[in-house]
């Protein structure tokens, strides 16, 4: 199998179903399934989640050729069984209970899985990164800087939102992916309760 094509039309025969059941399980009218079987159209980030979700398709396997179709080895993420508000904020439990996300290893690589962590998402103000209320993020507490999509603490607010950082003057604009929701900047002594907990490097879609 030379390509994406090939390869997504492969996983559909070994679902057992039809074309069109097959782009209903992931979220894809018969349309947009059509397109992508036919070479039309590439699948978006959410259906490439959906294909290792779901089916334990392996991404190497299915973007570069790489490796084997399906996935083997399962990896494992601490999940804090507490939400992540991305809308206007949830209150931290200092000692959230702890759970484990199972997930496809392809989905998180490069990233090793003791070095990530998981928390589900309430709220509607990141719909424009692709991140619905009850999906789970998953973040890695060691990356803090840069530009990016973080969970972070304001406060007593547990948040899911885009981070711009602004070194002149020294602030920080918290940006939601909904514009229900305006941006928010930091500065000051309020900069003195917003903790970063970690860079979102992916998310899992509640199926």
């Amino acid at each position: 199998m030379e390509n994406e094509r090939e390869r997504f039309n492969f996983i559909q025969k070994t679902t057992g179903l039809t074309k069109k059941g097959f782009a209903e399980s992931l979220g894809l009218s018969k349309a947009l399934g059509y397109q992508i079987s036919t070479g039309m159209l590439k699948p978006s980030r959410e259906t490439l989640e959906k294909l290792s979700f779901i089916y334990n398709v392996n991404l190497n396997w299915f973007l570069l050729g790489e490796g084997s179709p399906f996935e083997t080895e399962k990896a494992t993420i601490k999940l804090l069984r507490q939400e992540a508000a991305a809308g206007q904020g949830r209150e931290i439990e200092d000692y959230a209970e702890e759970e484990t996300l199972k997930l496809p290893r392809s989905l998180i690589s490069p990233y090793r899985p003791e070095n990530l962590q998981a928390v589900y998402v309430a709220g509607d103000s990141m719909i424009g990164e692709h991140i619905y209320n009850g999906d789970a993020v998953i973040f890695h507490p060691g990356l803090t800087e840069g530009n990016g999509i973080y969970v972070l603490s304001l406060d007593t607010s547990l948040l899911v939102k885009r981070v711009s950082f602004d070194e002149l003057p020294r602030s920080v604009f918290l940006i939601s992916a909904n514009p229900a929701y305006p941006p928010r900047q930091i500065s000051g002594a309020e900069l003195e309760n917003l903790r970063i907990q970690g860079r979102v490097v992916t998310c899992v879609h509640r199926v």
